[in-house]
């Protein structure tokens, strides 16, 4: 019942349907009506099912597989009545309730398929299937707007839905394509928006390497990624030149930033630990960081998480936050800049990994450096100086370690690849914006 399918594509899962107690010779008919079944051999065991019903007026099991299989073969409003005589006995079933919603809408009954996918999703509101049935009721309906939040919300609680991947049962994998298919067009106009607005706003067309981006980001195209070691997680921009390492003469407000770094290291010495935080969470999101997950070996005091200004230590940080000003800070809505203290603990290294995008830099200015630590970028090992700044691309694999007994203590902050133009920057940014928007209007 809950995914339509002939019995030679799926066979029926008899196992998966509610138990219950009965007296042996209920138990031996039920089985041998679970092991018809399973053989595909469905007018016999639905035979069986209903000697078993017969003799046992409340047994579920053998309710869900006769309702299933009126379904599967057109007879809807038998299916109804096994149903509602099952959800009679067990009210709290969410998937009785989300089998009769399916039937309908099988029977364009839509509304009251509504009033009971509704009540599914009350009772389980974690599951996916749920919301995406929702979903496809409410455009039967002709309520489209409601209709893309049941499915966003649907592909937003399994990742694995977003894939629609062929090792997914044949009625999901459609289900979850249909919702795809409905959401995809929304984000792909909302970034040729963006561009054009963009445009219109230079006044100049943007050049080829930014359309190709625009492919990429959209998913309409794959990243050609320019070197081996450089795999950016998030947004890969073309054309920008792969070196892992950028120079301190290569930018103009080096040596200005570089002569606040007493203050900075005054500001952040005396933030004190109770505001340090663990960088890695409680649940990473890969397991390479499983090691470091919630600890200050490697700790953090934030002023600026993925875009987002932290006041209570920006204001800890007059200084710091001043000097930030000289700096062409990376933008992009959820994303950057990422602006922060980072402590390294004696004997901490980090595991290979690539950061999130190419059309930014990182740079660390060095305040606390013993002498037995470094960063290795793109295979090429260096070393931090106190009052001296390093620049590279983390979209390239980089590792940094600690051999020291003391801690080392650098300011990260993202800037913009300086061989993106100001359109082009402004670009990336917009696109992050609406791109993220979207997530947070129909993901979250």
């Amino acid at each position: 019942m809950n995914e339509p399918s002939t019995p030679a594509a799926a066979p029926i899962r008899i196992e998966d349907f509610p138990v219950a107690e009965l007296p042996d010779q209920i138990v031996t008919l039920a089985a041998s009506a679970d092991a018809l079944a399973q053989e595909g051999r469905r007018s016999e065991a639905e035979a069986v099912y209903q000697r078993v019903l017969e003799a046992a007026p409340h047994h579920l099991r053998a309710m869900t597989y006769l309702a299933m299989s009126a379904f599967e073969t057109g007879r809807h409003e038998e299916s109804v009545r096994y149903l509602l005589e099952a959800i009679r006995i067990e009210p709290n079933r969410s998937i009785l309730h989300r089998n009769l919603a399916l039937v309908r809408l099988a029977q364009g009954l839509y509304s009251k398929g509504l009033e009971a996918i509704d009540r599914a999703i009350e009772l389980n509101p974690e599951d996916a299937l749920n919301h995406l049935h929702r979903g496809n009721l409410l455009e039967s309906l002709g309520q489209e707007t409601p209709a893309l939040e049941s499915y966003g919300r649907g592909l937003a609680r399994d990742p694995a839905l977003r894939l629609a991947t062929p090792s997914l049962p044949p009625g999901i994998r459609a289900l979850a394509q249909r919702a795809i298919g409905r959401l995809a067009p929304i984000r792909l106009a909302r970034i040729d928006e963006v561009a054009a607005e963009v445009e219109a706003r230079h006044g100049i067309p943007l050049p080829p390497r930014a359309r190709r981006f625009l492919e990429i980001f959209k998913g309409l195209a794959p990243p050609v990624h320019e070197h081996p070691l450089q795999k950016p997680e998030f947004l890969f921009y073309p054309e920008l030149g792969a070196r892992p390492w950028f120079e301190r003469g290569e930018f103009g407000w080096t040596r200005a930033f570089e002569s606040r770094t007493e203050e900075i290291r005054a500001e952040f010495e005396a933030l004190g630990s109770s505001l340090e935080e663990a960088y890695v969470p409680e649940s990473p999101a890969r397991t390479i960081w499983s090691p470091l997950a919630g600890s200050h070996d490697w700790g953090s005091f934030h002023l600026y998480r993925s875009g987002t200004p932290i006041p209570r230590i920006l204001h800890l940080c007059p200084n710091t936050f001043t000097a930030l000003k000289s700096l062409p800070l990376a933008r992009g809505r959820s994303h950057a800049p990422e602006v922060f203290f980072s402590v390294l603990k004696p004997g901490v290294e980090l595991p290979p990994h690539h950061g999130l995008s190419n059309a930014k830099l990182t740079l660390h200015l060095g305040l606390l450096v013993p002498p037995e630590t470094a960063i290795q970028v793109g295979g090429e090992i260096r070393h931090w100086k106190e009052g001296r700044t390093l620049v590279f691309d983390d979209s390239f694999e980089h590792t940094a370690w600690n051999h020291d007994a003391r801690p080392r203590a650098v300011l990260i902050v993202d800037i913009w690849n300086p061989a993106l133009t100001p359109p082009e920057q402004e670009l990336v940014e917009r696109t992050i914006d609406v791109h993220s928007r979207f997530y947070e209007e129909y993901f979250s």
